[in-house]
């Protein structure tokens, strides 16, 4: 009996202090160590400056990213995006350009507030493009040519916190590469620009 009295007493004065036998909900949340990223947008393409070639265009775009943290607000992400435009060459048209980004950056976070921050984020990248020119748009015969260029890419953006774990973002990104195309009797290396607006959902793990 005394036993339990003792035990009652205990008990009281842990309810009466406020704290509890077990951990709260913010003291068992932990800290994220990585995440994930789906976006999309579009994309405006600027002139390849490589005579009789258009390739300026606009057109949408999807990727996604991945990264860890190996500190609190920074950490090396591997991002991959695809788009696919037309282009023209001399008088063959139409003809379609597909580039496939493959990035490896640091993103560096500044939190403004608990639930707002800005990031930005900057590394080299691999581009591969395939490049299908149509001889004539009688015959729609047409020369492929593939390429696999290194490159940079950068980007600036601010996310905010939807739920535990998720986050909306916004995003302006830019990438630069310099592939080179092989044709029957051409050989020509372009200079792709490309600026990119996305939106996307950013879940943390």
């Amino acid at each position: 009996m005394r036993l339990a009295e003792i035990a009652f007493a205990v008990l009281a004065l842990v309810v009466a202090a406020g704290t509890p036998m077990w951990p709260t909900e913010a003291a068992a949340e932990q800290p994220e160590h990585g995440f994930l990223d789906v976006y999309g947008g579009f994309l405006h393409l600027f002139e390849s400056d490589v005579p009789d070639w258009k390739l300026e265009d606009d057109s949408p775009t999807v990727g996604g990213r991945v990264g860890v943290w190996i500190a609190k607000n920074w950490g090396p992400i591997f991002r991959a995006w695809y788009f696919q435009t037309d282009a023209e060459l001399d008088t063959a048209s139409p003809s379609d350009l597909a580039f496939l980004g493959l990035s490896l950056e640091l993103l560096g976070r500044w939190s403004l507030t608990e639930h707002w921050a800005l990031y930005g984020t900057l590394g080299p990248m691999v581009a591969v493009t395939t490049l299908d020119r149509q001889r004539s748009s009688v015959t729609r015969v047409e020369d492929d040519s593939r390429s696999v260029a290194p490159g940079g890419s950068l980007s600036i953006g601010t996310e905010i916190r939807v739920l535990k774990g998720l986050r909306a973002f916004a995003e302006v990104q830019g990438s630069l590469v310099y592939p080179e195309f092989n044709f029957p009797a051409r050989t020509s290396s372009a200079r792709l620009l490309t600026v990119y607006g996305l939106t996307g959902l950013r879940l943390g793990f």
